[in-house]
């Protein structure tokens, strides 16, 4: 049975070994700067088999009027049992006058629209100067950090 926390912040090894697992194309080669992303987020909610982190999304938000989910993370051994909607679930609940946003991976661009959320036309970005390898990069360069399901 899985268990959704909020309270509990996860290990950055944990963090980082999910991260490569899902993939999900963060700077994990940089623990300070990943440390430093979850230090300065005021939404984590997590998902736990045990004592092993299957799920995890990492967000802002002013609990009243605005939110972003910055991260949204299921291992991949884990995909299909509803984890990603519950965890995306917990965070709307948090409050019926919050409007949420987030930034999709262009492969993940479906299941949001599965879940309900709406595409948004009028969103701006100013991207990251350090730029992210590709996901068959990122997947080649983890995959020794990535934990298997």
């Amino acid at each position: 049975m899985i268990d959704y926390r909020q309270d509990a912040r996860p290990s950055l090894d944990a963090i980082r070994q999910l991260y490569a697992a899902a993939p999900l194309r963060r700077p994990i080669e940089d623990p300070a700067r990943v440390k430093a992303m979850f230090d300065h987020a005021n939404l984590v909610l997590s998902a736990w088999d045990g004592s092993r982190l299957v799920g995890l999304l990492r967000g802002w938000s002013d609990f009243v009027y605005d939110g972003y989910i910055c991260d949204l993370a299921v291992h991949p051994g884990y995909h299909r049992q509803g984890i990603g909607r519950e965890l995306l679930d917990r965070a709307v609940a948090l409050g019926p006058g919050i409007s949420w946003v987030l930034l999709a991976a262009p492969m993940a661009k479906d299941y949001y629209a599965a879940l309900g959320w709406e595409a948004v036309p009028n969103g701006w970005r100013r991207a990251r100067k350090d730029g992210m390898p590709s996901y068959e990069e990122f997947r080649a360069r983890f995959q020794d950090l990535a934990v298997k399901a």
